[in-house]
């Protein structure tokens, strides 16, 4: 039986790992539609774009910071 080295474990482990990776980085994560959480990060998305919208319509900068403001988000000067 031929034994391998440690540098060639070595070698072949990390190689398994970055593979590994690889293929994770593909899997479709935040994607679907019928996952609880995911519909859940849509929303949550969905709503910073419209308070993110409605701070920029129609409010005066701040005269302090001279940004706007949402209005769930505390100024401290």
């Amino acid at each position: 039986m031929i034994g391998f080295t440690p540098d060639a474990v070595i070698s072949i482990l990390g190689t398994s790992l970055i593979a590994i990776a690889g293929l994770l980085y593909v899997l479709p994560v935040g994607t679907c539609s019928e996952c609880g959480h995911c519909r859940l990060a849509r929303l949550t998305r969905q709503r910073e774009r419209e308070l993110d919208a409605s701070c920029s319509a129609g409010r005066a900068p701040c005269p302090i910071c001279r940004r706007s403001h949402r209005p769930d988000e505390d100024h401290v000067p």
